[in-house]
C-alpha cells in the first residue's frame, strides 16, 4: 500500500511539473517577444490591419453575419442534403457550403497579443504570391485570392500569380481572367500546357521583371489576419526566393 501511495504522489507531482513547464513555454514563447527592433539592427514598426467587419461594411454595405462569417460553421438545411452530397463528388469537399460563404468573408483574429503587437522592419521587399490550382472550385480559388488581398499590406504586395496546372473547367478560363482584371491588386493567370504537378507549376510563376522581391506561394487557403506579415521578414533574411506559409 505504501508503494502504491508513493507512486501516486510521484505521478501527481510529475503531472504538475509538466503542466507548469507547458505554461511557461507558452507564456514566454518567441511570438510574445514583441520587441523585434533588436533583430539584425533593423528599424521596426507595428503593423495595423484593417478590420474584416469594417471591410465588409465599406464594400458591401452589410454587416458580416452571413454563412461562415467569423469562421463559424455553415449549416446545410435538411431539404438540401441530397444536393449537397451530389455536389460533394465534384471536388470531394462540401462545395455547397463553400458557395454559400462570401468570397471576402470575415475571419477571427486568432493571433496571440504578442503577435498582434510584433514589430517588423520598414524596408521589406515587395512580394508576389503564387497560387497553383487544378480544376479548383470557383468559390475556394477566389476566396483565397480575396483573403490575400484583404489581409496583406498593399505596400508589400507586388502581384498575385495564378498558375493553372492544366485545368479543364470552362469557368477557370476566360471568366477567371475577366474577373481578376477588376481586382485592386494586379493578378495575372499563367497556364501550364500539360499537367505538371505542384512543384513544376509553381516554378512557372516567377515574378515579372518589375518585381524586386522574393516570393510567397500558397495552396488553396484563407490567409489569416496578419499572417502574411510573417513571410516577408523570413524571406528577407535569407537568399531563398520562396517562402511557403503552412496551412492548418
Amino acid at each position: 500500500m505504501r508503494r502504491f501511495a508513493y507512486c501516486k504522489v510521484v505521478l501527481a507531482t510529475s503531472l504538475v511539473w509538466v503542466m507548469l513547464d507547458m505554461f511557461i513555454l507558452l507564456y514566454f514563447s518567441e511570438c510574445n517577444k514583441c520587441d523585434d527592433k533588436k533583430e539584425r539592427g533593423l528599424p521596426g514598426r507595428a503593423v495595423h490591419w484593417k478590420s474584416d467587419v469594417c471591410f465588409y461594411r465599406r464594400c458591401t454595405g452589410q454587416t458580416a453575419d452571413g454563412p461562415g462569417e467569423g469562421g463559424k460553421p455553415v449549416v446545410i438545411p435538411k431539404e438540401k442534403q441530397e444536393t449537397m452530397k451530389e455536389m460533394f463528388k465534384i471536388n470531394q469537399f462540401n462545395l455547397m457550403a463553400s458557395e454559400m460563404i462570401a468570397l471576402n468573408r470575415s475571419l477571427p483574429d486568432v493571433r496571440l497579443d504578442g503577435c498582434k503587437n510584433k514589430l517588423y522592419p520598414d524596408n521589406l521587399p515587395r512580394t508576389s504570391v503564387v497560387i497553383v490550382f487544378h480544376n479548383e472550385a470557383w468559390s475556394t480559388l477566389l476566396r483565397t485570392v480575396h483573403s490575400v488581398i484583404d489581409r496583406s499590406p498593399h505596400t508589400l504586395l507586388e502581384e498575385i500569380v495564378l498558375v493553372d496546372d492544366a485545368s479543364e473547367r470552362d469557368f477557370l478560363k476566360r471568366p477567371l481572367e475577366q474577373y481578376v482584371r477588376r481586382l485592386e491588386v494586379p493578378v495575372r493567370v499563367v497556364r501550364m500546357e500539360q499537367r505538371s504537378g505542384l512543384i513544376r507549376a509553381r516554378l512557372k510563376g516567377p515574378p515579372s521583371p518589375r518585381d524586386r522581391s522574393s516570393l510567397s506561394w500558397t495552396l488553396i487557403v484563407n490567409a489569416q489576419q496578419g499572417g502574411w506579415s510573417l513571410c516577408w521578414p523570413a524571406s528577407s533574411r535569407t537568399r531563398e526566393p520562396w517562402c511557403a506559409p503552412s496551412s492548418t
